[in-house]
């Protein structure tokens, strides 16, 4: 298995020990496991997290974690594959993990989502350590959405992004041996059910047969290139301070 220097699951300790010396911010990426479609694989977030971790890392000298292979997907729940945990256990998780890293030393915490549904818990999570614990917090959860999407060809589902275009091209950008393009299809859910899924705890699941919302045809690696630099730019520039 390759060694990468960032990762910290792979350092020993007289390496980490010298590494927090003189590097004081860490990168948890953050996923899920849930269904993607039938050409994306059910760690896609957590994939997702990972890459991105890796190379917002080398553009802001960090280490990172290891990446949260579970988050909040009760909207998948009955789909094989699913596993879901609740939102208290998503803000525990980075609550722990944070003082963990507060008692060596550790002055920043950057929680790179990669799952929606985690937001809301990050966003609390990071409320609370604020007032806990002397630790600066980012969380991200796909920022430049908007701006993103413009490189897009098709247009997403309700402004979701789920096994679309933009996902696929994603995981193409990073892990293209994941991706069967060959079985990617479009699917934008319609009629009743879409509006009461917006009014009530009705999940994605009872809309799509396919599992995709968006068309993930249309996805390619070099959009999803220009994307992934996209959405590094946006962090690094929050975190070091920059306009954006």
């Amino acid at each position: 298995m390759e060694k990468n220097r960032y990762e910290l699951a792979y350092m020993t300790r007289p390496e980490v020990e010298e590494a927090v010396k003189k590097i004081k911010t860490v990168i948890l990426p953050f996923g899920a496991t849930e269904q993607h479609g039938p050409h994306l694989p059910l760690g896609t977030d957590t994939f997702l997290a990972r890459a991105f971790a890796l190379r917002l890392a080398k553009r802001i000298e960090a280490l990172v974690l290891p990446e949260i292979p579970v988050g909040y997907s009760y909207v998948w729940k009955g789909i094989p594959g699913t596993v879901s945990i609740n939102q208290e256990t998503v803000k525990t998780i980075v609550k722990d993990v944070a003082k963990s890293l507060d008692e060596y030393g550790i002055k920043r915490l950057v929680v790179l989502n990669a799952h929606g549904a985690n937001a809301s818990a990050l966003k609390y999570a990071a409320r609370e350590l604020r007032e806990e614990i002397p630790i600066e917090i980012f969380y991200f959860t796909y920022p430049a959405l908007d701006e993103v999407a413009k490189l897009a060809e098709s247009p997403r589902w309700h402004g979701m992004v789920h096994a679309c275009e933009l996902e696929t091209s994603w995981l193409l950008a990073v892990c293209p041996e994941l991706c069967d393009m060959e079985k990617a299809v479009a699917e934008y859910p319609e009629g009743s059910e879409v509006d009461r899924y917006h009014y009530s705890s009705l999940p994605m699941g009872a809309l799509s047969k396919s599992g995709v919302f968006g068309d993930a045809t249309l996805a390619t690696k070099e959009k999803g290139e220009v994307m992934v630099e996209k959405i590094l730019d946006h962090m690094e520039k929050v975190i070091r301070g920059q306009k954006i």
